[in-house]
């Protein structure tokens, strides 16, 4: 008997063998995983951390992007409002020249300068052309 319960142990010995090895694979593949997880878990944050930042870059552009939209903004429409300024300014100085050139067209141009005649109290403009009679009193006052 002792030889079948030597067999017997030794037998269950030898099952445990096998069993032993799959436990020690079954052990080695759960640390394998568990690392599998921990640098996958690390790889997760790392990514979530850059788009994180990447967020935070983003807002920052935006904000500064608009600052600057709005800034051109305000010197587009100064521009255009200086623009509508100077087109009604355009357009009254056209209609101004427009009139200035219809009222040249009504007088006739001189071939020379020798054809125009200049009075002469027009180049002596202080000098008065008639003669001066003096102001006297003798007939203002009857009495």
């Amino acid at each position: 008997m002792s030889s079948s319960l030597a067999k017997a142990g030794s037998s269950g010995s030898d099952v445990d063998g096998p069993h032993a090895m799959i436990d020690e694979k079954r052990r080695k593949r759960m640390i394998s995983n568990r690392e599998s997880a921990r640098r996958s878990r690390m790889k997760r944050q790392k990514h979530l951390e850059g788009l994180v930042s990447e967020k935070s870059i983003l807002e920052r552009k935006i904000y500064e992007d608009n600052e600057k939209f709005v800034a051109i903004w305000q010197s587009h429409f100064a521009l255009e409002s200086q623009n509508k300024i100077l087109r009604d300014e355009k357009m009254k100085l056209a209609e101004n020249l427009k009139n200035l050139q219809q009222i040249l067209s009504g007088y006739e141009v001189p071939e020379s300068d020798q054809d125009i005649e200049v009075s002469d109290r027009f180049l002596n403009p202080w000098q008065v052309s008639s003669p001066v009679k003096p102001i006297t009193a003798s007939g203002m006052f009857k009495f």
